[in-house]
């Protein structure tokens, strides 16, 4: 396995997918070059953009690699294709919607000197509010539901160095020897989850995540739960925690599964015929992909290097309803759903022993 106690200042790649976001790449990438940690190579991956950004980072950037896609791979397709250019030993996700400290990299790239340590993710930053948080790491739940970290509390939190269950899509590092093993992205999830899936299959593989503070990203970042983002969210986590947890494992979780569907569904009611037609999409998707799924559960579980505990010891249980309901509701909700799913996850911890 290459490490950084290997080599004290390994290569590292920069990936950035881009959609038409000329207006962003403009501020993004000159923070990146303005890195205290030298990149052995940046490649902007376009998702056939019309907006004139291929050729903005061509004339403007003629050290960065601009590979051009027919057709929109989506985030998932298009940093696969990244990585497969990608040479360093290290590799850089980034989107191009941030604008980076100077020490992003250098701060990361220090935190992967542990070699059970596959990915580290930093402290990310709301672009528009710098004082507030964006996320600080995800927090994967025992719903399978996955969370910003600290979203929208100061900046001031979340200072210690520590491992959480899943990076941030927005910016992460991830080691080549950790990415060789378990594969890209899985590009049947198109868009949402797949930074979590990412994440559970390094984690089943033996890697650690681990949270950077003094790593900075700045984020331009808007939260929206439209009904696509919620077909995707609830069709893409099942597929993850089928692939990734053991049966028994997962007959455990059923209990907090079964109230974030009694959650899920009360939302969809509230808001209207095409949330409640996004569910209903999500289970035939995963009713129709069974065998595919199953199949993909198979080739998952040949990486298991740990057993589920080691997985579950870093997942949450609180459901943060803060941004989906109106703040009366948000608080019934929280007073009353997250104490039992706490009581659940209590329980998951003790049975839990394989």
């Amino acid at each position: 396995m290459n490490t950084s106690q290997e080599n004290p200042c390994p290569r590292v790649s920069l990936v950035i997918v881009n959609l038409n976001g000329l207006s962003h790449l403009k501020h993004c990438l000159p923070s990146i070059f303005q890195q205290t940690y030298p990149f052995a190579e940046v490649i902007v991956v376009d998702n056939a953009s019309t907006d004139g950004s291929p050729e903005f980072v061509e004339i403007n950037y003629p050290l960065v690699s601009v590979l051009r896609n027919e057709q929109n791979l989506g985030y998932a397709g298009a940093n696969n294709v990244g990585f497969q250019q990608a040479t360093g030993e290290l590799i850089a996700v980034l989107n191009p919607d941030t604008r980076v400290d100077p020490n992003w990299m250098t701060e990361l790239v220090g935190a992967m000197a542990d070699p059970e340590v596959g990915l580290a993710t930093p402290k990310i930053l709301l672009m528009d509010e710098p004082d507030q948080i964006n996320t600080c790491g995800n927090e994967i739940t025992y719903t399978g539901l996955t969370f910003c970290r600290g979203l929208d509390e100061t900046k001031d939190h979340y200072n210690q160095r520590e491992f959480v269950s899943a990076v941030s899509g927005a910016a992460f590092l991830i080691r080549r020897s950790a990415l060789d093993l378990i594969g890209g992205f899985d590009e049947r999830y198109f868009i949402y989850y797949e930074e979590t899936d990412l994440s559970l299959r390094a984690a089943l593989a033996g890697y650690k995540c681990i949270y950077v503070p003094s790593s900075i990203v700045y984020h331009k970042y808007h939260f929206k739960f439209s009904p696509e983002k919620a077909f995707y969210q609830e069709r893409n986590r099942y597929f993850s925690l089928i692939k990734t947890l053991r049966w028994r494992t997962l007959l455990v979780l059923f209990p907090s599964l079964l109230i974030a569907e009694l959650v899920g569904w009360g939302y969809s009611l509230i808001n209207g015929p095409q949330h409640v037609l996004s569910k209903i999409r999500a289970y035939i998707w995963l009713l129709r992909n069974l065998a595919h799924i199953l199949e993909a559960r198979r080739q998952v579980q040949a990486l298991r290097r740990v057993e589920d505990k080691a997985i579950l010891k870093y997942f949450g249980y609180r459901l943060n309803f803060t941004w989906t309901v109106k703040p009366s509701l948000a608080k019934i909700l929280d007073r009353s759903v997250n104490p039992i799913l706490y009581l659940f996850a209590r329980i998951a911890q003790r049975v839990v022993t394989w």
